[in-house]
């Protein structure tokens, strides 16, 4: 304000006054608010580590999930193996036993030529 005077006590109080009563006005409200925004921020908290648990509890979950189908293949794969197994040693005792028969033929198909021989050089 371009040409005001200077202030003066009475205006100096009536500013006080209004001040006050400003104050007497938006206190209350104001105080009113925080303690709501303090308790709106502690749910938010509480909500926030709830959320943040079963997060936790569903990735645990989920890994369970993952896991039981890891040990799954790992059984499925460990059958398969021994299947595999099963079958090698059968087929190496089939091996064997050809190899001792086809050896028994050898020597019979020997024994039958020699005693062609003996025959032959007989007559």
């Amino acid at each position: 304000m371009a040409g005001s005077s200077p202030t003066t006590p009475d205006d100096v109080k009536t500013i006080q006054l209004l001040a006050k009563g400003v104050m007497e006005i938006y206190e209350p409200p104001l105080a009113t608010i925080n303690t709501h925004l303090k308790e709106l921020t502690e749910k938010q908290e509480a909500v926030h580590n709830m959320l943040t648990s079963e997060r936790r509890k569903l990735e645990d979950l989920q890994n369970d999930v993952m896991l039981d189908a890891l040990l799954a293949d790992i059984a499925t794969s460990r059958e398969k193996l021994t299947s595999i197994s099963n079958s090698m040693m059968g087929l190496h005792k089939r091996v064997q036993s050809l190899q001792t028969r086809a050896a028994n033929i050898e020597k019979i198909a020997k024994n039958k030529a020699a005693a062609s021989q003996d025959r032959a050089s007989k007559s």
